[in-house]
């Protein structure tokens, strides 16, 4: 009777598990925002599940750092309450965001250890679904606008505030910084590319929809991305290729193999005609032009007076704690469009040290290969803030832990 008992619970927490996970992915790669405030709908749920399986991971190393990431953010958040009451809402916002999106990291880390599945399929649909919006972006940008606001209805009042006649609007799918998209899509096709098994066709269309969503989101960072992220993919490759004592090519000719080599060839002579006049379209030029214009040298001076407006208090402060998700120098609000100094300014080096462990650190059990899809989140974590997308922080997280399973990596293997 014991026995049977166990068994019905261990059976509950599977299936309870397998609801929150799954909600969680459907909800952070599709579903909209929260209308009052930016947030995934699933973020109470996460809340949820934690207090019902916190118990698992209390000799964890990394929920110990946690916990003491989330008492430094607890009391950067109580001075900033001091420094600058009149962000106080926003402070308690970012708190219980960052932390919630957290949770998510340990979620995922739970359930890619206990369980098996393939993430391939969904990143790929999350690729289909933005390259779908940005094509209503092509088309005509009032259409695009109208279907983004049924899922997020935030960003119509954003528009209508900032952008006249829709001139200089681009495109950043339903997230809020046009940037975030870029920076993303950049990660998800260097993860399918590096970590699953995809075919010739899977790695023409990523390669062409990462190109058609960048030019329509305009976004600097992401292309500078794209380019590092290549150069160093194809490096990796080249060692990984020499490193091997042996070379074992072999190359399956069947139906399958030959059908996708003809639809790949053929998308590609489809496409290249098409490409000059695609770079005519006024999206394709009003983003080279963004490009052409923008230098980065605006990024690099607001750093530099970040560091000289800071006196020698503010650096024995700040490496304890900050203001509380708040940027603040000498009391007023700026924003650093900078990762690096919006979490130390916000909640002290020591947190910051913590975050950049748990987000950005290469685990051992993590081929290097299969962890260069985080150089387009390093790179947009530095030249943007890029964190406040709860949505994008949250899928980031989901990566990392796949990233990280020791189980996930021997499944992918074994599908290779």
């Amino acid at each position: 009777m014991k026995q049977l008992r166990n068994l019905v619970v261990r059976k509950n927490v599977e299936y309870f598990d397998k609801f929150v996970f799954w909600s969680c992915i459907i909800d952070i790669l599709f579903l909209p925002y929260f209308n009052l405030v930016a947030i995934p709908y699933s973020m109470p749920l996460i809340i949820y599940w934690f207090f019902t399986r916190n118990k698992y991971f209390k000799n964890d190393k990394e929920f110990k750092l946690f916990i003491i990431l989330f008492g430094i953010m607890c009391m950067s958040t109580l001075v900033g309450f001091l420094l600058a009451p009149q962000y106080a809402y926003n402070s308690m916002t970012y708190l219980i965001i960052f932390t919630s999106l957290i949770l998510y990291y340990f979620m995922f880390v739970n359930f890619v250890n206990k369980y098996s599945f393939n993430l391939k399929k969904l990143l790929i649909g999350f690729i289909v679904v933005v390259v779908i919006f940005a094509g209503f972006y092509y088309i005509d940008k009032n259409l695009y606008q109208f279907f983004k606001t049924i899922w997020n209805f935030k960003s119509s009042i954003f528009v209508e505030n900032a952008y006249e006649g829709l001139v200089g609007y681009r495109f950043s799918f339903i997230w809020q910084d046009p940037n975030n998209i870029g920076y993303m899509m950049n990660a998800i096709v260097l993860y399918l590319w590096c970590n699953e098994k995809i075919n010739s066709f899977t790695k023409v269309f990523t390669f062409f929809a990462l190109i058609f969503v960048l030019v329509a989101s305009m976004s600097n960072g992401g292309f500078l991305a794209l380019g590092i992220s290549i150069v160093i993919y194809f490096l990796v490759s080249i060692l990984q290729v020499f490193g091997k004592k042996k070379f074992n090519i072999k190359i399956r000719i069947n139906l399958m193999n030959m059908f996708l080599f003809i639809g790949s060839f053929l998308l590609i002579i489809y496409i290249i005609p098409k490409i000059p006049e695609f770079l005519q379209t006024s999206t394709a030029l009003e983003s080279f032009e963004r490009i052409e214009n923008n230098s980065g040298e605006s990024r690099f001076i607001i750093w530099s007076n970040i560091i000289n407006n800071l006196d020698f208090i503010d650096y024995i402060v700040l490496f304890f704690v900050g203001s509380g998700g708040i940027a603040l120098i000498d009391g007023i609000k700026i924003n650093p469009h900078n990762g690096h100094f919006y979490w130390i300014l916000s909640y002290g080096f020591i947190s910051y040290l913590i975050f950049m462990y748990l987000v950005f650190r290469k685990r051992k059990i993590t081929p290097l290969k299969k962890y260069i899809w985080i150089i387009p989140v390093f790179i947009g974590f530095t030249v943007n803030v890029m964190i406040g997308e709860s949505k994008l922080t949250a899928i980031i997280l989901l990566l990392v832990a796949c990233s990280s399973s020791e189980l996930y990596l021997k499944n992918s293997e074994k599908n290779r």
